[in-house]
């Protein structure tokens, strides 16, 4: 999910209309919880449920900086889908599944914000809690214990909160 995002990103000042396409791509595989895939294979529809602290807020980061960069702020009305799945059960780290159409759509600004409500998170010190992992691949099993936390995180919400705050 954050990979892809990153490197549509890349290409606003040359082809914003891709980067625009994947955002609205990247948007269609959020659960109506917050979440979204980690991965997932177009072929087959399946792909990886995670407790990823990252992944969602790459949503309303890269949104952000689109609507920054291009003045397109259209791309906040359109209406995506949600996929809906079975919850991760507690202890659950991640799993491979085929979510389904939830049924219900809302505007991309709503997935944005829902990306964030579900990112906001907070441990004993205060920082957000870095789930299973966070960008740092090589911290995946820190937070497995659903008490592991990331100053890196909290940087992140930081930037992605003050591009979206004009948008809001």
């Amino acid at each position: 999910f954050r990979d892809q995002l990153q490197d549509s990103a890349a290409l606003l000042h040359h082809s914003p209309d891709i980067t625009r396409a994947q955002i609205l791509r990247h948007a269609s595989h959020q659960f109506v919880e917050g979440d979204v895939l980690h991965w997932w294979n177009p072929d087959t529809g399946y792909g990886l449920r995670t407790h990823f602290s990252d992944d969602l807020l790459w949503l309303p980061c890269i949104a952000a900086e689109y609507v920054a960069s291009t003045g397109d702020g259209a791309v906040l009305d359109e209406q995506v889908r949600f996929v809906t799945a079975p919850p991760l059960n507690d202890g659950q780290q991640e799993a491979y599944l085929r979510p389904a159409s939830a049924g219900v759509s809302a505007s991309l600004y709503e997935h944005c914000c829902r990306a964030l409500d579900r990112g906001f998170t907070c441990g004993v010190h205060g920082l957000p809690l870095i789930g299973c992992g966070d960008w740092n691949d090589g911290f995946s099993r820190v937070g497995q214990q659903g008490k592991g936390e990331s100053v890196w995180l909290g940087f992140f919400i930081d930037y992605t909160l003050q591009r979206m705050l004009p948008i809001c």
